[in-house]
């Protein structure tokens, strides 16, 4: 007889099922943390819930930002890990887990120390043993693209550092997805078999060249040897309150209001 995938019930299976989620938001908390680009641990949490049941299981985010993930993983009584190149996001992370942000943890499960590593994810097999992690939950940097100002709400540059080893200063959209797959390549190696990996993503446009990062990610994870699962739409809109009319009269152009979660699946 097959095991269960997970404790949800059948109701939340089915909210879950859908390939267009709406119910994402940052909390108070995340809202007041100095990240450009943080994504919400809501988020982190849903896919936990969905591909993981046991306490213990390992929860790896080879960019870890600020921890959203990891804050996901103690939560849920899951062992979270993170590697993160940005000194400053990795003091964040390490006691953001277990500090008071708002939320209201339950009592009655066992919590799991995060563990985080300030340093390139190109090396996470020096921190994160071969087949040891249950599920990846992470979001690259979307090319260079915090360093553009906003077009569509005219948000301000702030990018992730001022590293050269940050994949968010790659200037080159062929040399950024290579090296996303050096990371991507060692990820596959410290997954599990059976596992999968989810992955937040948005396309691009810089003026009149579109770059749909969600495809081009695809192409590479399956040239490492994870198979394409599922696209799910992270509908992002209620978030944007100053859309402007892009291009108007001249060139119609789309605001992009949505990411793609890449579900990947190492067999």
């Amino acid at each position: 007889m097959a095991s269960k995938m997970n404790n949800l019930s059948g109701k939340e299976w089915l909210q879950n099922s859908f390939t267009i989620w709406r119910d994402i938001a940052k909390t108070n908390g995340e809202r007041k943390l100095k990240h450009p680009a943080m994504f919400p641990s809501q988020l982190a949490e849903k896919l936990i819930n969905i591909y993981t049941k046991d306490p213990g299981e390992v929860i790896l985010d080879p960019f870890l930002g600020i921890g959203s993930t990891l804050l996901a993983a103690y939560r849920t009584g899951r062992k979270g890990i993170g590697i993160e190149l940005n000194k400053d996001y990795c003091k964040i992370a390490k006691t953001r887990a277990t500090e008071y942000q708002g939320e209201i943890f339950e009592t009655n499960i066992e919590r799991f120390a995060p563990e985080v590593y300030c340093a390139d994810s190109r090396n996470l097999l020096k921190y994160v043993k071969p087949e040891s992690v249950d599920l990846v939950v992470t979001s690259p940097p979307y090319w260079d693209i915090l360093n553009m100002k906003r077009s569509a709400d005219s948000k301000e540059i702030r990018n992730y550092s001022d590293s050269k080893k940050d994949l968010g200063n790659i200037n080159d959209y062929e040399a950024y997805l290579q090296d996303l797959k050096a990371v991507f390549e060692k990820v596959y190696v410290a997954l599990k078999p059976n596992k999968r990996c989810c992955s937040v993503v948005m396309d691009i446009r810089k003026k009149d060249k579109f770059y749909p990062l969600h495809e081009d990610q695809t192409r590479i994870m399956k040239e490492i040897g994870f198979e394409i699962e599922e696209y799910v739409i992270w509908d992002r809109q209620k978030e944007y309150n100053n859309m402007k009319t892009l291009g108007y009269p001249y060139v119609f152009r789309f605001n992009k209001v949505h990411e793609f979660v890449c579900i990947y699946w190492k067999r």
